[in-house]
């Protein structure tokens, strides 16, 4: 059972189109002024304020990963962006180690999960984004 859904595969779906991509890249990287159309604005906003820390983080496959931290450490939200023409799956484990055994929680975008044996994996859609919110 995954951490971040009530099922192994469960999907989870708000936008997936190539302007929706690019706008979460931008989102990811410069801030987000506008997060009426997130899941959880208010509980994700202080991982987009003024002074919040944003990590690029090495990712497989050439998915673009951003991980957007408060400055006072309070709230994570790991952006996974695929800008591929292919769909890809991430595994959340080794990408973010200290992630493992967090509650993660959907904001924004569209994938699935599956958990394996060696981790948590997220899929995304060719085109595809997600924004989730990790516990601390």
């Amino acid at each position: 059972m995954s951490p971040l859904s009530s099922t192994a595969t469960a999907a989870r779906t708000h936008e997936g189109t190539l302007p929706d991509l690019i706008a979460s890249l931008h989102a990811s990287l410069q801030g987000a002024p506008d997060l009426a159309g997130c899941q959880n604005s208010t509980f994700i906003s202080p991982a987009f304020a003024d002074g919040s820390l944003v990590r690029p983080l090495t990712a497989p496959d050439g998915v673009w990963a951003v991980l957007r931290e408060a400055a006072d450490g309070s709230r994570q939200v790991l952006c996974l962006h695929n800008p591929s023409a292919d769909s890809v799956s991430v595994d959340i484990d080794v990408l973010l180690p200290e992630s493992v055994g967090r509650q993660l929680h959907f904001v924004r975008g569209s994938m699935s999960t599956t958990q394996e044996a060696d981790g948590l994996y997220a899929h995304l859609d060719a085109f595809g984004h997600v924004w989730i919110a990790l516990d601390l």
